[in-house]
Order: structure tokens, then sequence, then C-alpha cells
């Protein structure tokens, strides 16, 4: 973006409120309501290998989806659209686990949630690559992050408190709130403020410049030990929250806990082959 299409400093930062209002918000809606899915199947029946394995159906569709959506957004000239769906669909499929326990609908809100989760990340990127430049990334991304984790405390913490004091609808409540919140925050963010050029990562000041293509992911090392390291710690830390949740569950069955404990992880698509439904798995 040259000097002269560059918007005034102070312009600039009240453009961006919105954007690290979302970056709040979205926290608490991304995961939909994410640690307590556990022990709230686990109080209405459910085994840890029916667990596991509708988490794994969800998890292993948002690995899929995750390279090709960031591909769709990339190319998007509506990105703030990429935020906006994906989190009325966390709030949608929060609300089906609410209203049915049928495995498949379970399933499916898992799908939609671990979709809409792999889509939100990348659009926020691309709005603020496009709003700042990429001369102001580093510094903007850093500011998201922070509003982003303040936001996760928060919401775990307000989670948790009116999970204990109310019951589980108020959970869902929240995380249906807070969704509602980023979507109006998204649509107070102008169009105009984003430079789709800019947001594919591009040269600002050569409008013919084309972004770089996957292939660059794989001549360049760094990103692919990065990549790796990710994917180590992923496998090693997903499963904790959904392990503790239900190990603190008065419902829970030590017995069916030892039997599939390996099952419960969302990291391992093998639980897929391992688990066995129960007898008491809602239809």
């Amino acid at each position: 973006m040259s000097e002269s299409r560059r918007p005034p400093r102070d312009s600039l930062s009240a453009r961006l409120w919105p954007l690290l209002a979302v970056n709040f918000f979205m926290a608490d809606m991304q995961s939909g309501i994410g640690p307590f899915l556990g022990v709230f199947l686990v109080e209405r029946g459910w085994t840890s290998g029916v667990i596991g394995t509708a988490m794994s159906i969800g998890n292993v569709a948002g690995m899929l989806i995750t390279t090709p959506v960031g591909g769709f957004i990339d190319a998007s000239h509506h990105k703030r659209a990429w935020v906006i769906v994906p989190g009325i669909a966390v709030v949608l499929g929060s609300s089906v686990i609410l209203l049915s326990q049928n495995f498949w609908a379970v399933a499916a809100s898992q799908i939609a949630t671990s979709i809409a989760g792999a889509a939100i990340v990348p659009a926020v990127t691309g709005i603020t690559l496009g709003m700042v430049g990429q001369k102001g990334f580093n510094r903007q991304n850093g500011r998201n992050q922070a509003f982003n984790r303040s936001g996760n405390m928060i919401g775990a913490a307000a989670s948790g408190l009116l999970g204990w004091k109310l019951g589980y609808f108020s959970v869902f409540a929240l995380s249906a709130l807070f969704g509602a919140i980023t979507v109006a925050c998204v649509l107070l963010i102008r169009p105009g403020s984003i430079n789709d050029h800019a947001a594919r990562g591009n040269n600002e000041d050569d409008p013919k410049s084309q972004p770089s293509g996957l292939t660059v992911l794989l001549r360049h090392k760094p990103l692919l030990v990065l990549g790796l390291a990710l994917a180590v710690f992923h496998l090693g830390n997903a499963a904790i929250i959904p392990f503790y949740g239900i190990s603190r569950c008065p419902a829970w069955r030590p017995a069916h806990f030892t039997e599939r404990a390996a099952s419960i992880s969302p990291k391992a698509p093998s639980s897929l082959f391992r688990a066995s439904a129960p007898r008491s798995v809602p239809r």
C-alpha cells in the first residue's frame, strides 16, 4: 500500500478496535462448548469410547478441510463472511448438542465446529493483513493474540462459573452470546478498510504481483519443522482437557474409562475403529 493510499494513523487505530474485539470474543465462540462436551455426554450415559469417536470424526474433518478452506479464504474478496458464517455454524452446532444427544447429531455438530474453527483463524489473519499491510502485521497480530488469549481466559472462567452455578444451558448461552457479539464486531469492520491485494500477502506496491504457491511450504525447511513441532504438540496436548473433565465427572465410571482411555483423545483417528458403541447410546 503506497503512502498516498495508507489511512492516517489515528484513523487506522480507530478502525482496528473492532478487529481486536473480534479476537477477544471469538476465543470462547470458536470451540463451542469445548471441554464441557465430554462431561455433558458422560452424565447422559455415554461412555468414553463413543465420546472419543464423535470427537475424532469432527477433528478428522477439521484436519482435512484446513488446507483447502485456507486457499478459498485467501482468494476470497469477502473475508468478513468467512468469520460470520463459521461463527453462526458454531452456535448452531452447540445448540444441536443441547437439543439432541443422538450420536450422529453430536458428530455432525463436532464436524461443523471443527470446520468453523479451521476457517475463522485464517479469515481473521487475512483481514488483519489487509488492514495493516505486511509492515504492520507483526505488531497487530501480537495485539490480536493478546486479546484472543484474554478472551479465552475470561470466557473459560465465566463458562466454568456459570456451568457450576446455573448448569450446562448457561454455558451454551454464553457461547451463543460471544458468537453474536463476534458477528456484530465483524460487521463493524468496513469492507473498504480491507485491502484484498495485501490480504493475500502480495507486494503492496505492485498491483500485478501474485502470492506464493503451496510449494513454497515444501521448500521452506523452517516452516516444515514448525509444522511438525505443532503437530507433535497437538498430539500430546489435545486430550488433556477431555481427560480431566471426564475424570472429575460424578457420573464417570473408572472401568469404562480405563478400558477405552486411548479412544477419548481427539488426536487419534484410530479411535474411530477402537471404540465400541454402548447399549445406552441415544438413537
